[in-house]
């Protein structure tokens, strides 16, 4: 199958600001917080924009041509992924996802680990990643209690380019003026640790039962291939019919190929490949896009 744009997913939260909007061209209201870029999930679901599958949701086509995914893919399972843009005007509540087994029992739901890329922030934008100690779920729910969680959550600021992966069980939050591309597992549990007082519902009992009370350490990222690409004249990318491949622009304007299939890229702009695809793509021009897949 030759490869499509998809249409993106908007999520307006309360934390969004209007980034994606002036700058990555999305065509929203504001507050705008995520934009789903890649995403089959039955709270959103992308519509493709051309071929043989235009107008169909990613879900339904990956069910009637399992191929696009990878030779192996069956029909009944979920779609692994999801790619998004974040834009977070203010920051995030405090939060954590669980893994697989917890998630299935309680939720139906496969659990969630993700991967964070840096695009922009403001200076000392920063992230709340993991504990600043050992610590135990007592001593978390005191804190939680009296108002004092974010004292004992470990501060990173951020930069350019930097990745941060995320395992389930990481307790986190991306802080105020950052702007990421987020990719991760096909899954939209979330348990509320802290909001700030901003009276959301939190999820306490359960956040307690899949935390990760262990010091945080960077953590080595053995599930997501994902890359930045810089294009200065032609890039050339090759099939391997393993799995998909999905394209996302960051930068610059580009020029999108593969067979008969031409595509101008701009900042936000995106091109699914699907596993079939019988030839290699090009890209030209000047800018940068990042490249993801699934390892299988």
């Amino acid at each position: 199958m030759l490869p499509f744009r998809l249409k993106p997913v908007f999520k307006d939260y309360l934390w969004g600001g209007r980034k994606l909007i002036d700058l990555w061209g999305k065509d929203s209201s504001a507050p705008l917080a995520e934009s789903w870029e890649l995403a089959a999930h039955k709270d959103g679901d992308n519509i493709i924009l051309d071929g043989q599958c235009k107008n169909l949701t990613l879900s339904k086509a990956v069910k009637l041509y399992p191929e696009i995914v990878s030779p192996t893919f069956k029909p009944d399972e979920t779609f692994p992924l999801m790619v998004k843009l974040i834009d977070s005007a203010k920051s995030l509540s405090v939060q954590v996802h669980p893994d697989n087994d917890y998630a299935m029992k309680f939720e139906n739901s496969e659990g969630k680990s993700e991967m964070w890329y840096i695009l922009d922030h403001d200076e000392g934008a920063y992230l709340l990643l993991g504990l600043e100690r050992d610590t135990t779920r007592e001593e978390i729910k005191h804190a939680i209690n009296d108002n004092t969680f974010q004292n004992l959550l470990h501060k990173i600021e951020v930069h350019r380019g930097d990745i941060f992966y995320l395992p389930p069980g990481t307790v986190h939050a991306i802080g105020g003026q950052i702007t990421l591309a987020e990719v991760q597992d096909n899954s939209n549990i979330t348990y509320r640790v802290y909001d700030f007082g901003r009276g959301r519902e939190l999820h306490v009992t359960k956040a307690l039962d899949v935390i990760n009370t262990s010091k945080y350490f960077p953590y080595v990222n053995d599930k997501f291939h994902f890359e930045n690409i810089s294009v200065n004249g032609s890039y050339i990318g090759k099939k391997t019919h393993e799995t998909f491949r999905f394209i996302l622009c960051i930068e610059g304007d580009l020029a999108f190929s593969c067979g008969d299939v031409k595509f101008e890229l701009h900042k936000g702009g995106n091109v699914f490949i699907p596993a079939n695809c019988e030839s290699d793509f090009v890209i030209n021009g000047n800018g940068n896009f990042l490249d993801t897949l699934m390892i299988y």
